[in-house]
């Protein structure tokens, strides 16, 4: 993906690739800020931190599960740092893994370059549903854990309550740890109806979130496992102390601040979300010939598929050299454990300047209709 990114990026000025919120200012942020925060943010020191995090942002994390407290919560640089970690803490050469995917290639590379890996696809042709029958058959005598991303990028698929008790269920009788990257879950579109965190669910669970999707903050770098076992998280942390060994000390203040405004945030993220999702769905609408229109399951982007002779592939690199407009097609999401769409775009409507850029793909559809 960073290739692609790399390539096409420097023809595109109009951006419907992000798949995070509207990035707030740090004016904007401090804002929210109460006077105790404006004061520790102005006297905060610039030494090394905790390597775990620090135990008040620890502490604001753990507020948000049912189950974990300070000591259950590791931050990193990152949702993608974080994860890394926590697989690496859970993986040996002789263990195997199962990967649902669609996932965030990365964190595929990483289960691979650890141990022996099968993946499992969402079902296309059913909604991108995990189908639990699949899941077991991948199962070894060594499986150790299952890597799971609900909220799902790029498909936007979540888990109906009865699937996740499955999985569960399914995780509990062979005693493997299940992981999911839960960074998605402040743009479902029903967060009050989300299937709560798997940390809450089962005690091998652990969930990985952070603050730069929901939130619009990538920039402070603050990503973390709530995890139930501390042994696991110790071992985390040793291999966490080779990459970043701590957060920069304004990055944690101002996670905590974030995180205390977190309704005013993402309730201003979702209405962004919302406004370019309806846009969307009369664009997908006026081009049915074009695009067959999935129903949208998350605010920070779609994943139409395209039905143009052209591919999804090679309608996206016109799309940026002609028309200056960026997306993303399914085979970037290409995993070598099973096989993904590649007749897809995902296009990303957490940012404001989303619904120009769904102009200008409009306009494009059109010209090239003539």
């Amino acid at each position: 993906m960073a290739d692609y990114l790399n390539r096409w990026s420097a023809c595109a000025h109009l951006d419907l690739a992000a798949s995070d919120s509207q990035p707030l200012s740090l004016s904007t942020l401090l804002r929210l800020a109460g006077p105790d925060d404006r004061l520790r943010w102005r006297s905060t020191g610039l030494g090394y931190a905790d390597p775990r995090g620090s135990l008040r942002l620890r502490k604001a994390i753990a507020a948000r599960y049912a189950t974990a407290g300070a000591d259950d919560v590791l931050v990193g640089a990152g949702a993608q740092e974080t994860m890394a970690c926590i697989l690496h803490a859970l993986l040996a050469p002789d263990d195997h893994a199962v990967v649902v995917v669609p996932i965030y290639q990365p964190l595929e590379l990483v289960v691979t370059g650890l141990c022996a890996a099968d993946g499992v696809a969402l079902s296309k042709d059913r909604a991108w549903s995990l189908d639990l029958d699949r899941l077991a058959a991948a199962l070894r005598p060594n499986t150790r854990l299952v890597l799971t991303n609900f909220p799902n990028s790029p498909t936007g698929a979540t888990l109906d309550r009865p699937t996740l008790d499955g999985l569960i269920a399914l995780c509990c009788r062979y005693g493997l740890w299940l992981v999911n990257d839960e960074v998605y879950r402040q743009t479902d579109p029903g967060p009050d109806r989300a299937v709560p965190p798997v940390v809450d669910l089962y005690e091998r669970g652990i969930s990985i979130n952070g603050l730069s999707k929901g939130f619009g903050l990538p920039g402070l770098r603050v990503g973390w496992a709530a995890c139930r076992d501390r042994a696991v998280l110790g071992r985390a942390l040793a291999a966490k102390n080779l990459l970043s060994s701590c957060l920069a000390a304004p990055s944690e203040i101002l996670g905590e601040i974030a995180l205390r405004a977190e309704h005013r945030i993402t309730d201003r993220a979702r209405a962004i979300g919302r406004r370019n999702h309806r846009r969307l769905r009369a664009l997908l609408d006026r081009h049915s010939e074009v695009f067959e229109a999935d129903e949208p399951r998350n605010l920070a982007f779609a994943y139409p598929r395209f039905r143009g002779r052209e591919g999804a592939t090679d309608f996206a690199r016109t799309l940026a050299s002609e028309a200056g407009l960026l997306v993303l097609p399914s085979v970037l999401w290409r995993s070598s454990l099973a096989p993904i769409p590649e007749d897809r775009l995902r296009l990303g409507l957490g940012r404001i300047r989303s619904f120009a850029a769904l102009g200008v793909l409009e306009k494009h559809l059109l010209r090239h209709a003539r």
